[in-house]
């Protein structure tokens, strides 16, 4: 199981963060999804499958659930046909796997970036 708030190494990594970005930990993927669906809030999954989309020309919905499996297995099949939509980050090569710590930086940064572009942030991204 991934560590979760509250635990002293991710207090210490994340730098005082939590004190700023809200945050809610459920047990059960279930209870998640159920949550997001009663806000209609779309999910959308970060995975290699066929018929994923490049994030980079995705549009991105606002507000949005970012769905990221884990390294070995990737996206739980049951969530994945949960989800709204695909997204993949294009990878050349043979072993196209990365770390889920940074998949995750590269998304959030597209996502930020096309709502910035978009009008959808009050703020830029600092370049």
């Amino acid at each position: 199981m991934t560590a979760h708030p509250p635990h002293k190494k991710l207090e210490k990594t994340a730098l005082g963060a939590f004190d700023y970005v809200p945050w809610t930990y459920y047990e059960r993927n279930r209870d998640c999804l159920d949550v997001l669906a009663a806000q209609r809030i779309p999910l959308v999954a970060v995975e290699t499958t066929e018929d994923a989309v490049d994030y980079q020309t995705f549009h991105w919905p606002t507000p949005v659930a970012i769905v990221f499996g884990n390294e070995e297995n990737g996206v739980n099949d049951r969530v994945l046909r949960q989800c709204a939509a695909t997204v993949c980050i294009p990878m050349a090569g043979y072993k196209k796997s990365i770390n889920v710590a940074t998949a995750f930086g590269i998304i959030l940064y597209g996502i930020l970036d096309q709502w910035r572009r978009h009008g959808l942030l009050a703020h830029t991204l600092h370049s």
